[in-house]
């Protein structure tokens, strides 16, 4: 039933590249997007309490606030550990490869310097029929040079191609991701100057090192969510300058359907983004109902996650 919920989602694209979603009350799970004023409202100061019961919120909103520090520093620990669990892991890696570099160099330069001795007893044998005159011997001497000189020539291509860098081929699905989600969190830089794109690099090369496809959407799912982990200023909208910057990915509907829904209503208006359209086609998930359906609930959560 849930399948078919998701593939009855009226989807009307607008011509400025963005899309309006009529979102059937209950898609959301409960526990994402439910309003905390509840829970947040007992922190609150009123006129008519005492001291008491001010001073017992105030202790209870600074408990809050350590717990958080207290979260984000084994949070920095935990980065940490896994930055120098990856540089150890690069540097043996590094060093076992220079080790298997080295003894197949050795090995090739061997086997040339071997072929190098045979090519001049070939000629010295050629020298010697051509001087006594002996057809015979000087044929085959003369094809045994010429097979020396061929092996030889093979040996110095494949040193050649062993001493150049080895160039990789980025998978164009690969690329196409990777472009659309740099292109989604505007705050990364591809050159790591600064400390947030190091932390997103990491967690990516934490990924790959799992056996995450880069190739796979769901990889791309996976680095935003555990990103919001290490960066929640990235996704929760604290930045105030990245927020203006990612406000346009999440727009919810002004028709009031929204608020309407809230108390008692029974469909809420969402619109999309066009940067949100153009990934989900990019990813080959706009023309599948499922897959469309499933991104837009994501995109729903977190946009509610971050109004809240």
């Amino acid at each position: 039933m849930a399948n078919d919920k998701e593939e009855d989602l009226h989807v009307e694209e607008g011509q400025d590249g963005t899309a309006t979603v009529e979102l059937p009350e209950g898609i959301l799970p409960k526990n994402e997007g439910e309003s905390t004023s509840s829970d947040d409202s007992g922190d609150v100061d009123h006129p008519d309490d005492s001291e008491a019961v001010r001073a017992a919120r105030r202790a209870r909103r600074r408990s809050k606030k350590d717990l958080i520090r207290k979260t984000n520093e084994e949070k920095d620990v935990r980065l940490q550990s896994i930055q120098r669990e990856n540089e150890d892991l690069r540097n043996r890696l590094s060093r076992v490869e220079q080790r298997t570099q080295g003894a197949d160099m050795a090995r090739l330069d061997k086997t040339i310097e071997d072929q190098q001795v045979r090519l001049e007893y070939n000629r010295m044998k050629l020298a010697e029929a051509t001087s006594a005159g002996d057809g015979e011997a000087a044929v085959k001497a003369q094809d045994a040079l010429y097979e020396s000189r061929q092996q030889l020539d093979q040996l110095a291509r494949l040193k050649k191609q062993a001493e150049q860098p080895a160039q990789a081929t980025i998978d164009p699905s690969i690329q196409r991701n990777a472009s659309t989600w740099i292109e989604r969190n505007s705050w990364y830089k591809p050159d790591l100057s600064d400390t947030d794109s190091k932390i997103a690099k990491q967690v990516d090369e934490v990924l790959s090192k799992e056996g995450w496809s880069p190739s796979d959407p769901d990889y791309w799912d996976e680095l935003d969510n555990r990103l919001q982990k290490y960066l929640p200023h990235r996704y929760n909208g604290a930045d105030k300058r990245e927020s203006s910057q990612r406000t346009p990915r999440n727009t919810v509907g002004s028709s009031g359907r929204e608020a309407s829904a809230a108390y008692g209503g029974t469909n809420r208006t969402f619109t999309l983004s066009a940067e949100q359209v153009r990934a989900m086609k990019d990813a080959g998930m706009w023309d599948n109902p499922e897959k469309r359906a499933k991104m837009i609930k994501r995109y729903a959560a977190e946009s509610r996650n971050r109004s809240n």
